[in-house]
């Protein structure tokens, strides 16, 4: 990834949530900040990317004793939309329903 052109914010947020998705690991802070600068982040600004993530809800942060820890697996982001489309059906169902019921309310008020 090094050489002469700049990686977007969004680029650097993809090379190191990628570099959680390949190795399925947890990680130390020291750790995925050396990982993140051998993939040609910044040293700098790998902690930012990485509290980005942990804020987004793509990287899990826990933290043990005085360490934190960090991991994020392929599979929670699938789990994510598969969540959220869930939620999404039940409100398109309970819509339909009150569509239905206002349908109903409406033929009742025109002929009465």
């Amino acid at each position: 990834m090094a050489g002469s052109k700049r990686m977007s914010a969004e680029e650097k947020r993809k090379v190191l949530l990628s570099v959680y998705h390949k190795s399925k690991q947890v990680y130390t802070e020291k750790e995925i900040l050396a990982l993140g600068a051998k993939e040609g982040i910044n040293s700098n600004t790998v902690a930012d990317i990485n509290n980005s993530l942990v804020d987004d809800a793509l990287v899990d942060k826990e933290k043990i004793g005085g360490s934190n820890y960090f991991w994020s697996f392929p599979a929670k982001k699938d789990r994510q939309l598969q969540i959220r489309h869930e939620g999404v059906l039940r409100d398109i169902e309970a819509l339909k329903r009150k569509v239905e019921e206002s349908n109903a309310n409406l033929s009742d008020a025109k002929r009465g």
